[in-house]
């Protein structure tokens, strides 16, 4: 019942999305008009915090405001050529969890620090860099956000190579969320139970029972390339939903998914419903392209906002990549983003 109503309701909101996609509100325009690949912005009682994908290190900025992103401090925490990390530091996010802050990354390592992962072979002919590409995390030594960082190590699900990772909380258990390869190269979103805010659960057998919950099979997933990536967690009371981008990020169709979790196993792919539409594509008519790796915010009045990056034109490489903010609806619960 509760699958049925959530079609209904994707094909609900969908509509309305579309609509609303033909009004100019105010946030139309970036937060920030430079830089935005991969946003996370991040709020406590010290004030607010801003990162995005830079390449070679994790910098992290405290703005006025997420809709002010004019820098009052910033600092690099951590840059690449240690821990056998060569290049490719993408998507950081940062977690307050249980007083530390935690920052949850993925990069390109060495191929002597790491383990080859178990990416399929998508093109024979092809030396794929990506065997060695691993989500990591770094745990700070203070409670300051700009203090020290220690790397804790990689996350590799059942050795599997990913990126984009984060972290989902229900009944007390924490989760690693991320996108893998499977098949011939396909990305899809998987999640893992973890011990800790840096390691996976295993079993007796050392195994971490990674579980894929998400596969591009909708035609809007696969437009470039076939892509389930930036997974998103977003709360709302005791529902979780999964908010992803779809499609090859240059390919001019990128776009946001979402999966509702139906059930009580967040490990059970069962347990979620996947819209059959998109919940944010294009908006030509607002400018606005190729939206997708979005994050959440959570405002003190119980407001919920969207953090994601698009570019200002149609052609993904006639523009950069820049952050944009807008409020999270609700229809019956139900959310849309248009």
């Amino acid at each position: 019942m509760k699958f049925a109503i959530c079609f209904i309701m994707s094909l609900i909101v969908s509509v309305a999305g579309y609509i609303n996609s033909f009004t100019a509100t105010e946030y139309d325009l970036p937060v920030d008009s430079e830089n935005g690949g991969d946003p996370f912005i991040v709020e406590d009682e010290t004030g607010c915090y801003y990162t995005f994908t830079t390449g070679g290190s994790v910098e992290i900025r405290k703005i006025k405001s997420f809709t002010d992103t004019t820098v009052v401090e910033k600092k690099t925490v951590y840059t690449a050529g240690s821990n056998g990390i060569l290049r490719d530091i993408w998507a950081p996010e940062i977690h307050k969890i249980d007083g530390k802050w935690y920052i949850v990354s993925c990069a390109l390592f060495d191929e002597n620090a790491v383990p080859r992962g178990r990416m399929p072979e998508a093109e024979s002919y092809v030396a794929h860099t990506d065997y060695y590409r691993y989500g990591f995390v770094l745990e700070s030594k203070t409670q300051d956000i700009f203090g020290e960082y220690e790397f804790k190590g990689i996350l590799a699900p059942d050795s599997l190579n990913n990126i984009d990772g984060t972290y989902l909380k229900k009944d007390g258990k924490l989760y690693y969320i991320c996108s893998a390869y499977v098949d011939v190269a396909h990305q899809c979103l998987y999640i893992t139970e973890m011990e800790n805010p840096y390691t996976l659960k295993t079993d007796d057998s050392g195994a971490n029972n990674s579980v894929m919950l998400s596969r591009p099979e909708f035609s809007w997933e696969k437009r470039g390339w076939w892509v389930n990536e930036g997974p998103a967690v977003l709360y709302k009371g005791s529902d979780i939903y999964i908010v992803y981008s779809a499609s090859g990020y240059s390919s001019g169709h990128y776009s946001l998914g979402m999966l509702t979790l139906c059930g009580d196993d967040v490990t059970n792919p069962k347990s979620w419903y996947k819209s059959p539409f998109p919940v944010h594509c294009n908006q030509p008519y607002k400018d606005i392209y190729s939206a997708g790796h979005c994050s959440f915010l959570y405002s003190e009045n119980g407001d919920i906002f969207m953090i994601y990056h698009a570019t200002q034109k149609e052609n993904f490489f006639e523009s950069p990549r820049l952050t944009y903010i807008k409020p999270v609806r609700f229809l019956f619960d139900f959310p849309y983003f248009m």
